[in-house]
């Protein structure tokens, strides 16, 4: 038998912004702003590339 993802796990992986995400997506929601940008600072300080107007300045 093949060993299949549940679709609704197909694009979400251990990233912070997978993980808000679909966090999100069970509340049936979308991301505020706010959780937006917490969630790309998350992933910053684990290493993630992340970038734009939202970084500057802040290192």
């Amino acid at each position: 038998m093949e060993n299949k993802k549940d679709k609704k796990d197909e694009f979400f992986d251990d990233c912070p912004i997978c993980r808000a995400m679909k966090a999100a997506q069970e509340r049936g929601k979308e991301l505020t702003l706010e959780e937006l940008k917490e969630a790309f600072e998350k992933a910053k300080e684990r290493g993630g590339i992340v970038g734009g107007e939202w970084f500057k300045n802040k290192d």
